[in-house]
């Protein structure tokens, strides 16, 4: 069913059992879950990105429309600028160029998939959505919550504030699925790094220090706005700490030894500190597809 409105795409969804929002469907096929009703939102008018200069929550802000493909996502000026060139790093090596004008912004958000991209990118920018149904929550929370998403997302908003980011990640070749990713961003609100593909949801590892305007977890290690080796050291403690499995793609021993060599990486990378001690040794620790990755 075409739904003329986002209202009327949350009350099909509510009343119709089994229904289900369609994205681009690039994904769909990876559930097992039964469809009984599919829910288009392309009449809805969520194919823009528009900058905004009064968000409540940021000032500045980009708010992406849910139905705005990957193509478009990478390739836009004003999202190239509000994410310092990652936008188009995370999402280039996904699939192809014709899958990527197919899937949307929101399809990707709302599938909580462990090897997102897209969701390690807007976690570590520091991002929230706004849904029909739900409100606008940060997409940490949407991330962190285990519960099924019955509601229906409109806009992905994003800070327009400078920032400084970096992706970084290990593929075994072009267009494949990564075996373990990172991304850290830095703005005047402070640091934010997080780390996806393990393969479960992408976790954040290190937040802004205090009084940067970003509250961190008690467990994860703040970052000044000049990242001291000691910090760095200890972001990339709290990488390996995270959880890490086995799948398909590669051990969560092999995940586990490489993802803080990913954080280190992209840290020195969103700050430019070519000088900062350890990035040598970061160097030298670069990973290479051994038996774990198998």
């Amino acid at each position: 069913m075409r739904a003329k409105s986002p209202q009327e795409a949350y009350e099909l969804l509510c009343s119709k059992r089994g229904s289900r929002i369609v994205g681009g469907g690039g994904w769909m096929r990876l559930s097992t879950r039964p469809v009984g009703t599919v829910i288009d939102l392309t009449d809805c008018g969520l194919d823009a990105i528009d900058e905004v200069s009064d968000d409540p929550v940021f000032g500045r802000a980009l708010r992406i429309g849910a139905y705005v493909t990957l193509g478009t996502f990478e390739r836009d000026g004003r999202v190239a600028d509000a994410t310092d060139g990652a936008a188009s790093c995370a999402v280039r090596d996904i699939v192809g160029v014709q899958f990527r004008n197919l899937v949307t912004v929101g399809g990707s958000v709302c599938g909580r998939f462990g090897f997102s991209d897209v969701c390690l990118l807007l976690l570590a920018l520091g991002a929230d959505l706004e849904f029909v149904g739900g409100g606008r929550i940060s997409i940490e929370a949407f991330l962190l919550d285990t519960a099924p998403c019955r509601d229906v997302l409109t806009h992905v908003i994003v800070p327009a504030c400078p920032v400084r980011a970096s992706y970084q990640a290990v593929r075994r070749q072009a267009t494949d699925f990564p075996l373990i990713n990172a991304c850290a961003a830095r703005t005047e609100r402070g640091w934010r790094v997080a780390v996806g593909a393990r393969p479960g949801r992408p976790r954040l590892v290190a937040g802004a220090s205090a009084g940067g305007g970003i509250e961190a977890k008690p467990a994860t290690p703040s970052i000044s706005f000049d990242p001291t080796p000691e910090e760095v050291a200890a972001a990339c403690s709290a990488a390996e700490g995270l959880v890490y499995s086995n799948n398909m793609l590669a051990s969560g021993a092999y995940r586990r030894e490489v993802a803080p060599v990913l954080v280190r990486r992209a840290i020195e990378a969103a700050c430019g500190a070519a000088s900062l001690q350890g990035a040598a040794a970061a160097a030298a620790d670069r990973p290479e597809m051994g038996e774990g990755a198998r």
